[in-house]
């Protein structure tokens, strides 16, 4: 049905715990389950780009959506290696729109990313991953302006990462007060996961215990060098290795994110 997709942010203020290998791997999954998915790159490292297009591919991109030329989302999409699943780019130079787009005011500024992709994504695509930079600042706010649900990844064991979901958690109940109403924590996903390791077992523990089970994926991603390898030759790990644990877990994902949306609608 026209206008149904769901719209999900993956979101942590620090670096290096796996947004980018969540959102295509998420992607990748969902798109091997038949869904139709688009990644938008709203990080202007544009990990999630490299990873999903092919060099010289990008024409148009984030920054010409946003940009004055106001772009049309649909002339910013590109087809990927993987079936049904599409990337929307992004390149360094968004990085230096952000205070021509605060010109605009706020919160009319937060709103646009919204106003020129929402309608366009829920319209054609089952699901839309907004990969973000590792902070909480403009593009991270606009993206939970335009977003449905949030995924928070969190590293086994770091103190750090836990800090950055504790501020994620807030800075998501704040825009749903103040502008977006439909905005949902979807879930915590645990990633770099080694059972074997009494720290992995503590740290999720202690996630259980304070911000309780149902709030925490089911599945958790174990580490593995499969990820690293995959990123070098510019792959998913479903694609590179798809017998892996990794692999093996993220379609465990993606099944459990529709599980869990299925009973959202």
């Amino acid at each position: 049905m026209p206008g149904t997709g769901k719209v999900i942010a993956v979101v942590n203020n620090k670096g290096g715990v796996g947004k980018t290998t969540l959102t295509a791997n998420l992607a990748h999954s969902l798109a091997n389950r038949k869904k139709s998915v688009l990644v938008v790159d709203l990080d202007s490292q544009c990990n999630a780009t490299s990873l999903l297009l092919a060099p010289g591919q990008v024409k148009n991109s984030l920054y010409e959506l946003l940009g004055e030329a106001g772009t049309p989302a649909d002339a910013a999409v590109y087809h990927t290696a993987y079936e049904g699943l599409r990337c929307l780019p992004n390149v360094e130079e968004t990085s230096a729109l952000e205070m021509d787009l605060l010109a605009h005011g706020l919160p009319q500024a937060y709103q646009l990313l919204r106003d020129r992709l929402r309608a366009f994504a829920v319209g054609n695509y089952d699901y839309t991953i907004l990969d973000c930079p590792p902070n909480l600042g403009f593009f991270v706010i606009s993206a939970l302006y335009c977003s449905d649900f949030v995924i928070v990844p969190i590293l086994a064991g770091s103190a750090f990462s836990v800090e950055g979901l504790a501020k994620a958690v807030n800075l998501i109940g704040q825009v749903r007060e103040a502008s977006n109403p439909d905005l949902r924590f979807l879930r915590l996903l645990v990633n770099a996961v080694d059972m074997r390791t009494s720290m992995s077992r503590i740290s999720i523990e202690q996630l259980q215990t304070h911000f309780g089970r149902d709030q925490i994926f089911k599945t958790t991603i174990p580490t593995s060098s499969a990820f690293q390898q995959a990123e070098h030759v510019r792959k998913t790990v479903i694609r590179h290795a798809p017998h892996s644990p990794g692999a093996k877990c993220y379609r465990e994902l993606a099944r459990e994110v529709e599980t869990i949306l299925d009973g959202e609608a």
